[in-house]
């Protein structure tokens, strides 16, 4: 019973000091935005990130097909090679597209679209534009790959501009010249 009368008097003590009130709104206040700043900072550094492994990871699998370091160029070594080498991209081989294509080097107009993205809401798989080219042709190479917000209720996660069937387009272009086979 002395225990019971303690505790009911500490707390109708405790109940009564009003010291940390004003603290408490603006910590309530405060916390939400900051932690809301401090997840879209988070989704802003993934999103840098994996875009620039991404770069990366094309630009090393191009040199690959260059130096003939890949003995079958086709779309999925190309897929492997790019998802081996871009290494932060979550999902990179269920949510890559590569479209490699001649381009004609003396009168090169860049291309009006962007890659093209999967759509993962479709129940088909659309084509894929890949062509080995002949000697000496430009070739351009685009890679898209479809990422999923880390935060999608955030600030950040919500503006991204989302690509049919959800989640955002990391793009990344290439090009390079066939050599000659002699």
């Amino acid at each position: 019973m002395n225990m019971f009368s303690r505790l009911k008097r500490l707390t109708r003590r405790h109940a009564q000091d009003d010291s940390g009130a004003t603290s408490t709104i603006e910590f309530c206040l405060l916390f939400p935005i900051f932690i809301f700043v401090m997840m879209g900072g988070y989704e802003i550094g993934y999103y840098t990130v994996s875009s620039t492994m991404l770069d990366r990871g094309l630009d090393l699998a191009v040199r690959d097909v260059r130096l003939g370091i890949m003995d079958e160029v086709d779309l999925d070594t190309m897929k492997s090679s790019v998802c081996t080498y871009a290494t932060y991209v979550r999902n990179c081989s269920d949510n890559i597209k590569i479209a490699l294509e001649p381009v004609d080097a003396s009168d090169f107009d860049a291309p009006t679209t962007y890659a093209e993205c999967i759509d993962r809401s479709a129940e088909v798989d659309v084509s894929t534009t890949f062509t080995d080219g002949s000697e000496n042709e430009l070739m351009l190479v685009r890679v898209c790959v479809n990422v999923d917000p880390i935060f999608p209720t955030t600030w950040l996660g919500a503006q991204l501009e989302s690509y049919e069937g959800s989640g955002y387009a990391m793009v990344s272009t290439s090009a390079f010249v066939n050599e000659p086979n002699t």
